[in-house]
């Protein structure tokens, strides 16, 4: 009993002093405490033994064992060395103190793990408000910052860039052995590690840098990184960037978790940078909005001014107006009519003239004032919108009499350009209309004919001239009444010795009858045939000159355009002209040169010598000259013989030449060479043939649809009809819009398409139709537009192969696939036998992550960790396409299983192995140890 009382009192003490450690913050509670536990210790000591000489060796000992007692305690949780010899390590009490040592040196290293985080997220927090405006500034400084906070020895930042459609990566800043590296460099999006880690939006730790990696060395000899971590700038799953570390040491868990949360916080920044961007482009546009603003109110203000001015301009023009249609009511008649031609005011002079008061006018409309009806309105509504210059109309006034009057009608519109009322402006002409009408009437035989009648007096002035002299001439009446008809109408080409000739004649007093060259009075020359007979009274005295002139201009120039004519067609053609019986009268050079000939080798030979042997006497040749002698004309292609016995193709005619009683006498042919454009059409009717050949071979290998550029279906082939089921007949109308499903109709893919399709734009691919049941259709092919001469699209053909099949199955075996994926586990290994890919169950099982099984050997999951086993397949693989064995596997807790393990090689287009998957299946019974001994 006594022994358990000292143990107790040493217990005491002990306990006290460990309270006292765990309180020491506080002195009164320690102070408290250590007295507690000496008092106990007394009284315990007291109690039992009751002698005092042992009580004072027992406090010596108690204050020594408090000491070290509180040392043991003071190092709890401390890295470095630690005194823990003093306690007896078999006893409770020093695996207490043990135990509460680990825990302590566990919640240390958290703690610092989680103040080292904490500490650099408010660090970087700083950074990124203090760069907030220049992202290259604070790209420099994040990554500065960065490669040293985690001791990395190099880092750089890769920024997303859009530019148009054009995505990429752009290394905005680097950094690398404590200095900022200046460097270019661009990366596409896919792209080598940054873009894959771009496109896969998630962490890359590479533990195996390949060789040439890192370009950037310290440049004293340094050996480069060997550990790699890519982390995506993520927010709300959109990458802004990819950082770049690089690294002699393995980034942590820890590290990798404060990189992450760094690089969303980053990522954010710039999100914020970039919508301040857009924000600062939309205030610019809006100030630049607000200075085109006031420039317009300025501009107003101007116009303002300016429509002022012409206000008073107009006021000042109005009263100029005012006096001067006073003017023309003084003068003219002035009527003005509504739109729907009634007259609505009538002034003084052209109510006097028709004889109407003015309110008898208004009852009056436009009919009355032309004097005839417009029929369909014709004329009113001409006038309703163009101003018609004066013409003449014969109208009857108020008591029957004829009127003529000469109106011009003008429309007179609003501000807006609407036609508001008519001004008709009138004239009575009645008077000299009338004396027209009698000279008309002398006048009416020299103005039914074309010809020229000219009349002069005795000294050869005219006096008179009809209108066909003006239309041959130019010249009016008033222009050459009281001149010469030489003076102003022969010419520098006429001929002087016929003007001598008919003044000679004249002078004699004799007709003349002469052909001769004048000019009109626009400087044309023209040829006339004329009569000039003298005029006596009746005493016998010459009084004037009567001259009736022809135009044979025509004539003349017929003649001289046959010869050229002639001429002209002798240089672009070959001719040859025969009499009936065939024998040569004449050639050209044209002629000579296609068939070889000299003259004197042709002239005066038979047709014959340009016919092939077999065709010279043949009843059809002998046929051919008896028709041309009865006036037959041929026109077409001849096959004829040159010199050499070469054949030439002729394309022309064989025109018989009739003489004046219209019987022929001779033939002329006119040909050209077109041998060159016979074997031209030869060789383009056999490219034809070849195209409609291959044109009926895929109609019988591919569907085929022929489309309007609206999208309506105009033409199908049978494979089209057939699979589709659509019935195309020559009323329906089926849009393309009908044939595919309505969840493809609501993609705006299908717009666009069509919209390029009509710019000439073709599309390739895979396209879904449904047939008239609502069954989806699935094909690949193109659609095509097809351009006129022009080089504009009028048509789009479709040509494409039906895989809905295919695509059936495909469906089938994906489903099938993914059914086993749920069953088994799966892995995908490298063609080196390195770990590649895995799913579900296969990850739930060995339980390692994503980072670990990257590269990983397939030896390192079996349990004997045996590489042959991989060697063995890989061997067994490139004589078999799949091969089966059993298999002990381990995973990361050390747990194994038996798994019958089918390996199946998978090529890629290029035969090229491309990977291995491995399906295991389960095995109840555990294989023997020595499994892979059944290789």
């Amino acid at each position: 009993m006594e022994f358990r009382k000292e143990y107790l009192s040493t217990f005491s003490v002990v306990f006290c002093t460990v309270l006292a450690e765990i309180f020491i913050g506080n002195p009164i509670i320690t102070s408290a405490l250590v007295l507690l536990g000496g008092a106990l210790c007394i009284f315990s000591k007291y109690k039992s033994s009751q002698k005092i000489q042992n009580l004072q060796l027992e406090a010596q000992l108690l204050v020594k064992g408090m000491s070290e007692a509180s040392q043991v305690i003071s190092n709890l949780g401390k890295d470095g060395e630690r005194k823990f010899e003093i306690l007896d390590t078999d006893t409770e009490l020093c695996h207490t103190i043990l135990s509460v040592d680990a825990d302590m040196k566990k919640f240390n290293e958290a703690e610092h793990k989680r103040n080292w985080g904490i500490e650099g997220l408010a660090k970087f927090s700083e950074l990124l408000r203090s760069h907030e405006k220049n992202i290259h500034e604070l790209s420099e400084g994040i990554i500065s910052n960065l490669v040293r906070y985690v001791a990395a020895n190099q880092g750089g930042i890769f920024i997303h860039q859009q530019e148009g459609d054009d995505e990429y990566l752009k290394l905005t800043a680097s950094y690398a052995y404590d200095k900022v590296r200046i460097r270019e460099k661009r990366i596409e999006i896919g792209q080598g590690q940054v873009g894959q880690c771009y496109l896969e939006k998630e962490t890359v730790c590479l533990l195996d840098v390949p060789q040439g990696y890192v370009s950037i060395t310290s440049g004293i000899g340094e050996a480069t990184p060997e550990n790699v971590i890519l982390i995506p700038m993520k927010l709300n799953e959109k990458v802004y960037g990819v950082i770049e570390l690089a690294s002699f040491q393995v980034f942590l868990d820890y590290e990798i978790r404060f990189l992450e949360q760094l690089a969303e916080n980053i990522a954010s920044m710039f999100a914020s940078m970039r919508n301040n961007e857009k924000t600062s482009h939309l205030l610019e546009e809006a100030q630049g909005l607000a200075t085109e603003l006031q420039s317009r109110e300025e501009e107003m203000r101007q116009n303002v001014e300016q429509l002022s001015a012409t206000q008073e301009e107009m006021q000042r023009k109005q009263s100029e107006l005012d006096g001067i249609i006073g003017a023309i009511n003084n003068a003219m008649g002035v009527v003005e009519l509504n739109t729907e031609g009634e007259i609505i005011y009538a002034n003084n002079m052209i109510s006097n003239a028709l004889g109407y008061s003015e309110d008898e006018m208004r009852n009056l409309s436009y009919e009355d004032l032309i004097g005839h009806t417009d029929p369909d309105g014709a004329l009113l509504k001409k006038i309703q919108h163009v101003q018609l210059e004066a013409s003449h109309y014969e109208l009857k006034s108020r008591t029957g009499q004829c009127k003529w009057l000469t109106i011009s009608f003008s429309p007179i519109k609003d501000y807006m350009g609407s036609t508001r009322k008519i001004l008709a402006l009138t004239r009575d002409i009645t008077a000299r209309k009338l004396q027209e009408i009698e000279f008309e009437k002398l006048s009416l035989v020299a103005d039914n004919t074309h010809n020229a009648v000219i009349i002069s007096d005795k000294h050869g002035r005219i006096e008179y001239v009809n209108k066909g002299f003006t239309e041959m001439t130019g010249y009016d009446e008033q222009e050459v009444r009281g001149k010469k008809p030489g003076d102003f109408l022969q010419g520098k080409d006429t001929d002087q010795q016929t003007v001598h000739r008919v003044s000679e004649a004249l002078a004699r007093n004799e007709a003349v009858y002469e052909e001769i060259l004048n000019y009109t009075k626009h400087g044309e020359s023209y040829w006339i045939s004329m009569t000039i007979n003298p005029v006596f009274n009746d005493e016998g005295q010459l009084q004037r000159y009567i001259s009736i002139q022809a135009d044979i201009t025509e004539t003349k120039m017929r003649a001289v355009d046959y010869s050229s004519k002639l001429e002209a067609i002798s240089k672009s053609n070959a001719i040859v002209e025969f009499d009936l019986n065939g024998e040569i009268l004449d050639v050209n050079d044209n002629f000579l040169e296609i068939f070889g000939y000299d003259r004197s080798e042709v002239v005066g030979r038979h047709h014959s010598i340009f016919m092939a042997e077999e065709d010279k006497n043949s009843s059809a040749y002998i046929d051919f000259w008896k028709d041309l002698r009865k006036g037959e004309v041929f026109n077409g292609e001849f096959v004829r013989v040159k010199k050499d016995g070469e054949q030439v193709w002729l394309k022309g005619i064989y025109n018989p030449i009739y003489d004046f009683t219209g019987k022929p006498y001779k033939v002329i042919k006119f040909v050209t060479d077109v041998t060159h454009q016979k074997i031209l059409k030869f060789e383009k009717r056999k490219q034809e043939v070849e195209l409609e050949n291959q044109m009926q071979a895929i109609n019988k290998t591919i569907a085929s649809a022929e489309f309007d550029l609206d999208g309506y279906l105009k033409r199908t082939n049978e494979i089209f009809d057939g699979i589709t089921g659509i019935e195309l007949t020559a009323t329906s109308k089926v849009h393309y819009s009908d044939i595919i499903p309505p969840n493809e109709l609501l993609k705006p893919q299908t717009k666009l398409m069509w919209n390029n399709l009509k710019e000439g734009k073709f599309f390739s691919g895979e396209f879904k139709l449904k047939d008239p049941k609502g069954k989806e259709l699935w094909l690949v092919g193109t659609f095509n537009p097809i351009n006129d001469i022009e080089g504009n699209p009028y048509k789009v053909m479709m040509y494409a192969q039906f895989t809905t099949q295919e695509k059936e199955k495909q469906k089938e075996l994906n489903g099938v696939v993914g059914a086993m994926k749920n069953t088994a586990p799966i892995m995908e290994l490298h063609p080196d036998g390195t770990y590649k890919n895995g799913n579900a169950l296969f990850m739930d099982f060995f339980g390692y992550n994503r980072i670990e099984l990257r590269r990983k050997p397939f030896a390192d999951f079996l349990s004997d960790h045996s590489p042959q086993v991989m060697r063995d397949v890989l061997t067994r693989l490139k004589k078999e396409a799949f091969i089966e064995v059993e298999l002990k596997y381990v995973n990361s807790d050390g747990e194994t299983k038996v798994f019958k393990s089918t390996f199946s090689s998978i090529y890629d287009l290029e035969d090229k192995l491309s990977k291995i998957v491995v399906i295991m299946i389960e095995r109840v019974v555990v294989s023997k140890p020595n499994h892979h001994e059944r290789y």
